[in-house]
C-alpha cells in the first residue's frame, strides 16, 4: 500500500502545473530595495511642442541613475497598496546635476506564475525637482510593470520597467518631463 501511495504522489504532484494562486494574504508585506538606469526621453510645454513627432525637444541630459525602496501590503491575494521612496540623478551638457526625490503611494495588481510574479502598477506622487539654483515640487504619474523570480517564500529578484510623467507646473510656464526607468529589484516578503 505504501509504494502504491508513494509511485501515485508525482501523478497527483502535476495538477498543479502552470498558473498558480497567490501564497499571499490580506496583512502580508514586501519591502524592496531597486537601483537601476533612468532613461531622459523627451519634454514638452503646455502647447505640446516638443513631442518627438510633432516637434523634437530632446531634454539634453545625460543617462543617469536611479535607487530606491519600496514597501507594500497585501489587501487581496492578488493586490498591494504601498509607498515609494526614490532619488535619481542626470547631468546636463554643462555638468550641471538635475536631482529628483519622489515620494510615490501605488497599487499593483500581481499575476503569479509560480515560480515567476508580474506585478503592474499605477503611482501617483509628489517629486521634488532641483537643478542648479531652481526648485519645484511636480506631480508625478507612474504606471509599471516588473518581473521577479520567487527565490523561496521570502525573497524575490526581478527588474523593473517605469515610466515617469512629470508634470511641472508654474505660472504659465508648464513643462511635462517624459522619462524611463529600468532597475534591478530584490523584494522580501515578510
Amino acid at each position: 500500500m505504501l509504494l502504491l501511495a508513494c509511485t501515485a504522489a508525482p501523478v497527483f504532484a502535476a495538477d498543479n502545473a502552470g498558473a498558480a494562486a497567490s501564497q499571499y494574504a490580506l496583512g502580508d508585506q514586501t519591502m524592496s530595495i531597486n537601483a537601476g538606469m533612468f532613461v531622459p526621453l523627451f519634454l514638452f510645454d503646455n502647447n505640446f511642442s516638443g513631442i518627438p513627432f510633432l516637434g523634437h525637444n530632446p531634454p539634453q541630459l545625460t543617462l543617469g541613475a536611479v535607487g530606491s525602496l519600496s514597501w507594500a501590503a497585501y489587501v487581496t491575494p492578488q493586490i498591494r497598496l504601498g509607498v515609494d521612496i526614490a532619488g535619481n540623478f542626470t547631468l546636463s551638457p554643462n555638468a550641471n546635476v538635475l536631482l529628483m526625490l519622489p515620494f510615490v503611494v501605488k497599487a499593483a495588481y500581481v499575476f503569479t506564475f509560480y515560480p515567476f510574479e508580474v506585478p503592474l502598477s499605477f503611482g501617483i506622487g509628489m517629486n521634488i525637482v532641483k537643478y542648479t539654483t531652481l526648485s519645484s515640487i511636480d506631480l508625478l504619474l507612474r504606471p509599471g510593470a516588473s518581473f521577479y523570480w520567487i527565490y523561496n517564500s521570502s525573497w524575490s529578484f526581478g527588474a523593473n520597467l517605469l515610466y515617469w510623467f512629470d508634470m511641472q507646473f508654474s505660472s504659465g510656464n508648464e513643462r511635462y518631463g517624459n522619462f524611463l526607468e529600468f532597475s534591478l529589484s530584490a523584494l522580501y516578503h515578510f
